[in-house]
């Protein structure tokens, strides 16, 4: 094997795989990238970690074709040391691979290919379109609810599903808060029973999307049983999808709520940031005090002392005062890009319905806590 190949094409190409490439793995193998060159299809870059896959292909000047799998650290850091604009990369014997780049020569310790495993199965699936920056903004909404307990496996992913023809609801829960995003699409999703995609394989996804160096405008995804494909450019990633039963995400919803306030959401943002520095120490506790035309925000930490603030809003409902995570709340303001925001609540035992104001594609739900 031997080849040509632009250093930053390489460089964004060993990127995109560090996620996947399992370091931690007791199989030496799944720490590596496996590098393929053909001369018609120029270098193919792929990596697993048995149950997400991700495969690119990148244009590059092929003498000699063939395969070597190579650490995928370790490769990475190298080609990202190296400021000239093209490199060089040759297969030795007993699979040594040698990256040569104007004076610069590396030789790095490699493993035969067939030892390698295949990528995930991406069986004929129908797929459907979603614009990137439309899918990247869903994923961003939803995946920071994603559970991280192990003995919730079912909530460690984010289900899909299609209620209408053409709309994606994305909706993600770790039991504490709930978040949901919609929109509507071009073509038709197809998705009527819902699937479970792993939070490896959107965070996955969103660092292909988040490429600024190649725009990538649409995304394909596709869904069988049990596995998924996401074509992105030229990027091909395959993934496990999570088995078991997604919880009735509707039922969370609160559907009495009847007091309705609307904040200022750098107002309250910058509220809730200042008042939560004194409730560290208690779990990041916040209680809201919202009365007409006005909301305190209390935080007291016995060892500390105690923060108040005040914030005028707009609230004519009766007094209620409800403890929360000012962390919950806090992401779920940085995702919405509204001047504000609408606060929905029904007692002070119940989860609070935050949504922007003007638009119905994205809302939160956060569990209160007792302070």
């Amino acid at each position: 094997m031997k080849l040509t190949i632009r250093t930053a094409d390489l460089n964004r190409a060993l990127y995109r795989v560090q996620g996947v490439a399992d370091k931690k793995s007791t199989m030496p193998i799944l720490a590596h990238v496996l590098l393929e060159a053909s001369t018609d299809k120029g270098l193919t870059v792929s990596a697993t970690d048995l149950d997400v896959g991700i495969s690119g292909t990148y244009p590059a000047e092929v003498s000699i074709g063939g395969a070597v799998a190579v650490h995928a650290r370790q490769l990475f850091e190298v080609v990202k040391a190296l400021n000239s604009e093209k490199l060089t990369l040759e297969r030795k014997e007993n699979y040594w691979l040698e990256v040569q780049s104007g004076s610069s020569r590396f030789k790095l310790v490699g493993m035969a290919p067939d030892e390698f495993p295949a990528l995930p199965a991406a069986n004929q699936m129908k797929t459907f379109q979603i614009p990137a920056a439309q899918l990247g903004e869903m994923i961003d909404r939803t995946i920071f609810c994603v559970s991280t307990d192990d003995n919730r496996h079912n909530l460690s992913g984010v289900y899909c599903v299609s209620d209408k023809d053409t709309k994606l609801r994305m909706v993600a829960t770790d039991g504490h808060r709930l978040a949901m995003a919609e929109g509507q699409l071009p073509s038709k999703v197809g998705l009527e029973k819902g699937v479970i995609v792993p939070r490896k394989g959107f965070q996955e996804l969103r660092r292909v999307i988040g490429d600024s160096s190649e725009p990538i405008k649409d995304v394909e995804l596709g869904f069988s049983q049990n596995s998924g494909l996401l074509k992105a450019g030229p990027v091909t990633l395959t993934t496990r999808l999570v088995e078991g039963q997604f919880p009735d995400y509707e039922q969370v919803i609160p559907s009495e709520a009847n007091k309705i306030a609307k904040l200022p959401r750098l107002g309250f943002d910058e509220a809730l940031r200042r008042v939560s520095l004194l409730s560290q120490g208690r779990g990041y506790g916040v209680r809201l005090v919202f009365s007409s035309g006005s909301l305190e925000l209390i935080a007291e930490d016995p060892e500390y002392g105690e923060a108040r603030e005040s914030l005028p809003i707009e609230y004519d409902g009766q007094n209620l005062s409800i403890g929360f995570n000012a962390r919950y709340i806090r992401d779920v303001l940085a995702l919405i890009h509204s001047d504000s925001i609408s606060f929905e609540l029904t007692d002070d035992l119940s989860p609070a319905i935050v949504k922007p104001v003007g638009t119905a594609d994205f809302l939160a739900v956060v569990m209160p806590m007792r302070i």
